[in-house]
C-alpha cells in the first residue's frame, strides 16, 4: 500500500509546518509549496481541508499563516491518513474482491494482511514529532534539496 499523493503531500507540509512552529513561525501555502516543490493550489486545497478537520490551524493576514494548535506529539500519522484518505486501503482488498476475508481469501490475502497490518502500526505509532526529530537530526529529509558543505 502506497500513501495517496494527496497523502504524501500533506504529511510533507505538517512536518514542515511543525518544524516551522518549533520555531514560533507561521508559514504560508506560497512558502510551503516552493520549500517542498509541490503544486501551490493543490497545497492550499489540502492545508484548508486540514484546518477543516482541525489537524492543523491558520491566521490569515499580516504575520499570519499555518501552524500546529497542538504538539506534533499527539499528531500520529495514522491520524493524517484517515483525515487524507480514511482508514479503507487498511481493510479493502489486494485483488480488489468485494468479499475478501480470512475466512474466505484471495491469493494475495495472507500476504498483504501482513503489510497492511505492518504499515498500521508504524502510522499508529509515529508522530509528526517522530518525522520532526528524524529531519532535526540530519538523518531524513522531507525537501529534494540537499545543502552542500563547502
Amino acid at each position: 500500500m502506497l500513501l495517496s499523493k494527496t497523502a504524501e503531500y500533506a504529511l510533507r507540509a505538517i512536518v514542515y509546518i511543525a518544524l516551522n512552529d518549533a520555531q514560533g513561525l507561521k508559514v504560508g501555502i506560497k512558502d510551503i509549496a516552493k520549500e517542498l516543490e509541490l503544486p501551490a493550489h493543490f497545497m492550499g486545497k489540502i492545508l484548508q481541508d486540514l484546518v477543516r478537520k482541525s489537524v492543523i490551524a491558520s491566521v490569515k493576514g499580516p504575520g499570519g499563516g499555518f501552524f500546529l494548535h497542538r504538539q506534533a506529539s499527539e499528531i500520529s500519522i495514522l491520524e493524517v491518513m484517515q483525515t487524507i484518505d480514511g482508514l479503507e486501503a487498511f481493510r479493502k482488498c489486494g485483488m480488489g474482491m468485494k468479499q475478501c476475508s480470512d475466512t474466505h481469501p484471495c491469493p494475495l490475502h495472507d500476504d498483504i494482511k501482513v503489510y497492511r497490518n505492518q504499515m498500521y502500526k508504524v502510522f499508529s505509532s509515529k508522530t509528526i514529532q517522530t518525522l520532526v526529530d528524524g529531519i532535526n537530526s540530519g538523518e531524513y529529509f522531507i525537501t529534494n534539496i540537499h545543502e552542500v558543505e563547502s
